[in-house]
């Protein structure tokens, strides 16, 4: 029989490899950092479907995850990993705020994650010479927030 899960155990474990990963990343000891952020990343991942309560929380760690994974990945010159999670925080808030059956998003949290992801992602794939992947995202965007009626959020996706 299966164990139930507590968020908060969650968290606890979510701390400890946040903490474990930032004590190698300062040691220089980068792909161990890699691994433990990516590890952060796949803790969360499973609870962005399922919980409500502590969508809050839930959010800020799992956009935090996705940024620090993202950031160690592009030192280690892994474009295309870097560019995976900064692209996957992103596009998860897009499909949370696009998704109708969830009552329970606090819709000012997202977008204020949202235009924190577009920023990190859009500096990143200008970097990589991607402007016009960047419009791209950007406009799609800009599309979810207006099909959300949230249309007093455009605002956060400006550079």
């Amino acid at each position: 029989m299966g164990r139930h899960v507590r968020f908060q155990d969650v968290v606890k474990d979510w701390e400890f490899y946040t903490l474990e990963a930032d004590a190698c990343y300062h040691r220089n000891e980068l792909k161990q950092a890699g691994k433990r952020f990516c590890q952060t990343v796949d803790l969360l991942e499973p609870w962005m479907e399922k919980d409500g309560k502590h969508i809050t929380s839930l959010i800020r760690l799992f956009v935090l995850s996705c940024h620090n994974a993202g950031h160690v990945q592009n030192r280690l010159i892994r474009p295309k990993e870097a560019e995976y999670y900064y692209s996957h925080a992103h596009f998860r808030l897009l499909s949370l705020l696009a998704d109708p059956s969830r009552g329970d998003k606090p819709q000012e949290n997202l977008l204020f994650e949202l235009g924190t992801t577009f920023r990190h992602l859009r500096q990143f794939l200008l970097g990589q010479n991607k402007s016009h992947l960047a419009a791209n995202i950007r406009e799609e965007s800009l599309r979810v927030i207006q099909h959300a009626n949230l249309v007093a959020g455009m605002d956060v996706l400006e550079a």
